[in-house]
């Protein structure tokens, strides 16, 4: 049905029927609470035109007319607050339905409207309506006999009144209650029908459109093996490793303990033994970095190639980052590109760190020269075949502002080991007693990474320095404890016994250290990217705070349930630090508890692993042997 060129949707049709419901209710109950309101309470000889006093209506046709108006008057309210309860239910879970693509979940609250509840709801509402018209019609027969004179006496003028009335009134009763039921029912039953059809719908996974994190893969191993192959610019070496190494680490373990065979292109360490792993599905090719620390792109294809024309050739190819880069990629159509910053996301950070520049400081063309960045970007992306956000703010970019097609862009938000980052009280407090944390502090904050500028460490300094300074009793009850090493440590050192630098720890210490804080926090100036020490804290149990920043406020910390976010200027941090310790550590544990419930819904190693693994094969998908990797079937339906 469509008005105007526009589609009117179902939606809309059931709220303009409930509308009329209300507004045809609304009059006869006016005009029935005037009737009562108007109408005398004892006989009188004047409002009658019976001549005739045989004739006349007794008390009891007047007592039945005040109580058919009461019945009517009762009937047409009761409808019309079913029809509009049922229309606020409907406007409230139905929301944004005029999308009906899978994108709208992002947008539109997510609920389950029972369809038969609204099925009986219209229904009763009219058959409200119809028992009101029922009861308004008997009173109206009881006015005319009092009026005109009671049936026995057969007044011509009484029968001309109430024959119509008796046999036009019950006949559209009949007919228009009998079509609405039908209609409701047939209607409701095709609709759920249609919903039923559209939800068994498999998915086109390559256009969905949210983070593949949010679907359910069956965790069972596949039927079906690849042979994959991974660029990455250095391979992580037990706790020096950055975000894109450890992602490149967690990630491509998982999935050659699933079975998968890897085959890892990667440089050799200078001064440290390579790691060994206990798998035989997993092979390292090793060459000399270049001077400026990348990948030689000429000798890792020729590895490459040696590896491709060996036996099976690679199912996928996947890169962290550029490891390889555009040139070598652009004739791969089985190629997937990981994202973890890019240029147009780091123009924020740009003005952050110009907005926090000190005067005496030389100005930065970083700004001018990002710009530049982004177009080259621009141009030379789409000869990488699909493109891995790892947020969900970077998949917008690449699709709105890059122009990447749609079904060549796939958001997977970063994952961490759960079995490793998980609340363990007595971990925490013997990490604590390990370290001389006193109980006596309330408030324990955590902070881990590594300490550079960056990384929002001059901002954070600033902002505990002057705390301390204005605050006693926060400097006495607050200790911040700080994971990581760099040129920042020796300055945190420096403020006394309220900082405890640890230096970097193994992942082992790293849980312990989690489950020792209250509430982690990660001052980063930078956009891109989304940080594991965050994903870390959350399936520790921990609140967190970060800066808001459109990746982490846009996947991570989505609501103040979860924890704070801040502007990057001093006075906005410390107001949030303020709030945290006004908070108290019951508020922080609650907190706490909703963050590790998003962190299991979404940022397991076991989610991203799934994610991958379904996305590299339905990108190697062989229709020849009908696989249909690419369609999604909910396990809920």
């Amino acid at each position: 049905m469509s008005r105007n060129g526009h589609t009117i949707t179902t939606t809309r049709i059931h709220i303009m029927a409930l509308d009329g419901i209300v507004n045809v209710n609304s009059l006869f109950t006016l005009a029935l609470f005037l009737g009562l309101s108007w109408y005398p309470t004892a006989p009188d000889p004047t409002a009658t035109l019976v001549t005739d006093t045989s004739c006349a209506a007794s008390s009891s046709i007047a007592e039945d007319l005040i109580a058919f108006h009461v019945y009517s008057f009762s009937s047409f309210l009761f409808s019309s607050l079913i029809a509009s309860a049922v229309k606020q239910t409907i406007k409230r879970f139905d929301n944004h339905k005029d999308d009906d693509s899978v994108g709208s979940v992002r947008s539109a609250p997510l609920a389950h409207v029972n369809l038969a509840a609204l099925r009986a709801g219209t229904l009763v509402s009219g058959f409200g309506s119809v028992f009101g018209c029922g009861f308004l019609m008997m009173a109206l027969m009881d006015l005319v006999q009092i009026k005109l004179g009671v049936l026995g006496c057969g007044s011509l003028h009484t029968f001309a009144a109430v024959i119509p009335l008796v046999i036009l009134v019950p006949s559209a009763l009949g007919v228009g209650s009998d079509k609405g039921v039908k209609f409701v029912i047939l209607h409701y039953s095709n609709e759920s029908r249609k919903s039923m059809q559209k939800e068994n719908q498999p998915i086109n996974l390559l256009s969905f459109p949210s983070a593949w994190n949010h679907l359910s893969f069956p965790s069972k191993l596949p039927s079906k093996y690849l042979k994959i192959a991974l660029f990455v610019k250095k391979w992580p070496h037990r706790s020096l490793a950055g975000g894109l190494e450890r992602h490149a680490l967690t990630l491509h373990l998982a999935l050659a303990k699933r079975g998968h065979e890897l085959h890892i292109f990667t440089t050799s360490p200078s001064n440290s033994s390579f790691p060994r792993y206990p798998m035989s599905n997993l092979y390292f090719h090793l060459s000399k970095p270049t001077a400026a620390g990348y990948l030689d792109q000429a000798f890792v294809w020729k590895q490459f190639q040696t590896q491709n024309s060996t036996g099976k050739a690679f199912d996928i190819v996947h890169t962290e980052s550029v490891g390889l880069l555009h040139t070598r990629s652009r004739n791969l159509i089985n190629l997937a590109v990981s994202w973890h910053g890019i240029a147009y996301e780091t123009i924020h950070t740009d003005i952050i760190q110009e907005l926090l520049r000190n005067p005496d400081e030389q100005q930065s063309y970083a700004l001018t020269e990002r710009i530049t960045k982004v177009v080259e970007e621009v141009r030379f992306f789409p000869h990488y075949a699909h493109h891995v956000a790892t947020s969900d703010h970077a998949g917008d970019i690449l699709r709105r502002i890059y122009m990447i097609p749609e079904e060549r862009v796939h958001v997977i938000l970063n994952g961490v080991d759960e079995d490793i980052f998980k609340p363990d009280p007595a971990k925490g407090e013997a990490f604590k007693q390990k370290f001389g944390v006193s109980k006596s502090r309330s408030l324990v904050i955590g902070m881990a990474g590594r300490l550079v500028k960056d990384k929002g460490h001059p901002l954070m300094f600033e902002a505990l320095r002057q705390m301390f300074v204005e605050n006693g009793t926060f400097r006495q009850n607050t200790i911040v404890l700080i994971a990581g090493d760099g040129p920042w440590g020796a300055r945190y050192r420096d403020l006394g016994a309220n900082t405890l630098v640890l230096g970097p720890l193994e992942q082992a210490q790293l849980a312990s250290f989690y489950n020792a804080i209250d509430i982690f926090v990660n001052p980063t100036l930078r956009a891109q990217g989304l940080d594991h020490t965050l994903l870390e804290a959350m399936l520790s149990g921990k609140s967190v705070m970060s800066t808001r920043v459109a990746s982490i406020t846009g996947s991570v910390i989505v609501s103040t349930e979860i924890g704070y976010t801040f502007s990057p200027v001093v006075a906005s941090l410390k107001n949030a630090l303020y709030r945290v310790w006004e908070d108290g550590r019951r508020v922080l544990e609650l907190k706490g508890q909703a963050s590790r419930q998003r962190g299991l819904q979404l940022f397991t190693a076991t989610k991203m692993t799934a994610a991958y693994e379904r996305l590299f094969l339905c990108i190697s998908n062989d229709n020849s042997k009908r696989e249909d990797y690419c369609q999604y079937q909910s396990p809920f339906n």
